[in-house]
């Protein structure tokens, strides 16, 4: 029961990372940007993404056990 509310956690960031995403990039989508800068930013956003969907998940979760005792 943990892990599915753990994963729905995380998929509720992930989702919610990718819809800020998609409009970022259509607002940027004029600007010239070099291969360094992508790979910079690609970091940045798999590091957001990967603490952000275990915090969401951990967050989830412990709301869940508090509430069920």
């Amino acid at each position: 029961m943990n892990l599915g509310i753990f994963i729905i956690g995380a998929t509720t960031f992930l989702i919610a990372f990718a819809y800020f995403k998609v409009s970022a990039f259509r607002k940027m989508k004029n600007k010239e940007s070099s291969w360094l800068k992508l790979i910079a930013v690609f970091l940045v956003d798999y590091f957001v993404m990967a603490t952000g969907a275990l915090m969401s998940g951990v967050l989830f979760v412990s709301i869940f056990n508090m509430a069920h005792g």
